[in-house]
């Protein structure tokens, strides 16, 4: 799993996964995730494009950085997931915690 960093300033985190988020790609990028979305807490769009599989363990982390981002005044948004991904974070009610949108500039809109 590897973390991307496609904009960063003063107001937004924009972030890129790629690869799987299950235990270990989890363990590899949790660290700089959460320090990158919650430890200044800004607007954050995750861009799931190049994520090919979610475990629970990978639901488990984006909760709790949403939930982190929510009680310090941030927000995060997840864009632009593959079929399979979108079905994972849908059934497993992902969705209803974090918003899940096609693309960026439907996940901008949300952070206004």
């Amino acid at each position: 799993m590897r973390l991307k960093i496609i904009r960063e300033d003063e107001s937004i985190v924009h972030l890129g996964l790629q690869g799987r988020l299950d235990v270990k790609g989890v363990t590899d990028i949790q660290y700089e995730f959460l320090q990158r979305t919650t430890w200044v807490p800004k607007r954050t769009i995750v861009d799931l494009s190049e994520v090919s599989y979610v475990a629970s363990f990978g639901i488990s982390m984006l909760v709790s950085a949403a939930r982190e981002l929510e009680r310090k005044g941030g927000k995060l948004v997840l864009s632009n997931p593959n079929p399979l991904v979108r079905k994972t974070i849908e059934t497993s009610g992902l969705h209803g915690i974090v918003p899940l949108v096609a693309g960026e500039t439907a996940a901008m809109e949300l952070l206004r």
